[in-house]
């Protein structure tokens, strides 16, 4: 008999498309949104008590978003509920399945405790939508004494100081659960999930930055950045600044390792520094998104401009979607059998998905901002003191 030779011409598609690239990019904002929040409340640092309220918003906003889009990235979006009792342990995907169960709901009872003083003031002194809506809110808990208020501030803490691994958790899992797959040499590396907590701490800051210029400007009691505001958005640029520094010592580290692992992580390197990708990885999310934002915050004169800041701080938005894009999607279009790159187009209507998911992450932004009492109570002239008991701030 003849010897035959059989030829298979096995395709790996990009399986992990746009869709899950922008997921983790929304965790990443979330995570950092909620770790800045806690370092007022949970680390001590006074002088970023004051925007707790902001980042816990934030984060839990962007989590309402974030699993949308793995949702609809599914060929059957109806059946994501069977990941709670399909259960595997040696799958990182089946615990953040919980984590992101797990961390929102922590945070919006975190938010609660924060919020608490200000529904029970705001339920007698207001009036209107915002006094009915703070009556709700308070949940039959309208006690301003010393005892009730040292209470809301004991569980502040225990929920921050759980509510920060969580986040970690919820974004550093995105990076486990590309590093384990052995065959992608440009995700099988023990520094994914740093690098991807250390862009989300990056993009994280820039998004609490450009929300709170914008949300103080138009939607504080005051209606204006007080010297103070700018002053602490100016300091949240200089924490940009070093994790900016810490992200790209990562991101060379990173290749160094690449360049003289193997011969699959050497052409994983050139894939991004000279192939296909290379301008969106050179220019856009090393150029735009670290070296540009890194220039703005580290110069006198800009450094110390609110414009500057915000040009420099939504950079980074555009950067780490770079990075997301071109870590998730690039590091698929490496060929496993052939010497040709995976072809990768997004979908049309995945597309359309992430537009109205984004337009819904304003909106939501916008009506938390609008009505929560993120920066205090709403000046009432005619409200009066006498209606509730004093007590200290819990922020």
């Amino acid at each position: 008999m003849d010897n035959v030779t059989y030829l298979a011409n096995i395709d790996h598609p990009v399986q992990l498309g746009v869709m899950i690239a922008i997921y983790f990019f929304y965790t990443g904002l979330s995570a950092g949104a909620f770790v800045l929040s806690s370092l007022g409340t949970v680390f001590g640092i006074k002088k970023y008590k004051s925007i707790a309220k902001a980042g816990v918003v934030m984060a839990i906003a962007l989590l309402a978003i974030a699993p949308l889009h793995l949702i609809g990235d599914l060929e059957q979006p109806q059946r994501f509920y069977t990941l709670f009792y399909r259960l595997n342990p040696h799958s990182a995907i089946s615990y953040g399945t919980f984590l992101l169960t797990l961390y929102p709901l922590n945070s919006v009872i975190y938010l609660w405790f924060m919020m608490r003083r200000d529904f029970a003031q705001g339920a007698v002194t207001l009036t209107g939508f915002r006094q009915k809506l703070y009556r709700f809110l308070t949940f039959g808990n309208g006690d301003l004494s010393e005892q009730a208020l040292a209470k809301d501030d004991l569980w502040i803490k225990r929920l921050g100081t759980l509510g920060v691994p969580l986040a970690l958790l919820v974004h550093g899992y995105t990076g486990f659960i590309l590093a384990n797959i052995q065959a992608r040499a440009l995700w099988h590396t023990g520094l994914m999930p740093l690098i991807f907590l250390m862009s989300a701490m990056v993009s994280g800051t820039g998004l609490l930055i450009l929300v709170l210029i914008l949300t103080e400007r138009f939607l504080s009691p005051e209606k204006m950045l007080t010297p103070e505001r700018k002053a602490l958005i100016l300091d949240i640029g200089q924490l940009m600044k070093w994790f900016i520094v810490v992200d790209g010592t990562l991101m060379v580290i990173d290749f160094i390792v690449l360049y003289y692992s193997n011969a699959a992580g050497y052409a994983a390197a050139e894939v991004l520094l000279h192939g296909s990708h290379q301008t969106m990885f050179l220019g856009v999310e090393l150029g735009l998104g670290l070296l540009l934002p890194f220039v703005l915050t580290l110069l006198s004169k800009t450094k110390k401009s609110l414009g500057w800041i915000s040009l420099g701080s939504f950079c980074t938005l555009i950067g780490v979607i770079a990075m997301r894009v071109n870590f998730v999607i690039g590091g698929q279009q490496l060929p496993l059998s052939t010497d040709t790159l995976n072809p990768y187009t997004a979908a049309p209507e995945h597309l359309l998905m992430i537009g109205i998911f984004a337009l819904a992450e304003i909106v939501i932004l916008y009506l938390a901002f609008r009505f929560l009492p993120v920066y205090g109570l709403p000046k009432n002239p005619t409200a009066s003191p006498q209606n509730f008991k004093a007590g200290h701030e819990v922020m």
